[in-house]
């Protein structure tokens, strides 16, 4: 081979050596930007008492003995939103017989957001009826309520009646009357 053949060779060497330094070399200058969120889930729940509590359950603070026609009770229920957001709930009723008495089926239920009037055996809710259900009648569907803000209240007078044209059938029977509280959010 020629002299300038080899220079060639060479230089087309030094090209492919020079070609390679330089890719491995290039430098490149980047910048990186980073958004992130930290996701925590609302805890949702109600609290049902005398006063303002966060307790999920509560006995109504009625004589639940020696019942008899015409006789009404009626208490204060207050309902907290213990959740960490703004809830709305619903309010909804129940009886459970004890034995093969119909005794629940025969009270007057009523739910109101007014106070109390009157003293046992003749106490009554006054206020706009929220729940209602009548002698020998079952509980309607669920009633909706507005919104309650986190650490929120609302006062309900509760009143379980008798009435006068009760069955004589009835006499020795128990029952228990539930009423339920529920919050909701999202769909």
């Amino acid at each position: 081979m020629s002299r300038q053949g080899m220079q060639v060779k060479a230089l087309l060497s030094m090209g492919i050596l020079v070609g390679i330094g330089a890719v491995s070399t290039l430098a490149a200058w980047t910048g990186t930007a980073t958004a992130t969120s930290t996701v925590s889930a609302a805890t949702v729940a109600l609290g049902v008492g005398k006063t303002a509590t966060d307790s999920p359950t509560y006995t109504v603070p009625l004589s639940g003995s020696a019942w008899y026609p015409g006789m009404s009770q009626s208490a204060v229920v207050v309902v907290k939103n213990s959740s960490s957001i703004a809830v709305t709930y619903t309010i909804s009723g129940s009886t459970t017989e004890t034995g093969g008495g119909k005794l629940g089926n025969a009270l007057n239920v009523v739910v109101t957001d007014g106070a109390i009037a009157g003293s046992a055996p003749n106490a009554i809710c006054e206020g706009t009826p929220l729940l209602s259900k009548g002698a020998t009648q079952p509980f309607p569907t669920a009633q909706p309520r507005p919104s309650l803000a986190p650490g929120a209240s609302e006062t309900l007078c509760v009143q379980y009646s008798l009435p006068t044209s009760a069955a004589n059938t009835l006499q020795g029977n128990s029952t228990t009357v539930k009423l339920t509280f529920t919050a909701s959010v999202g769909s």
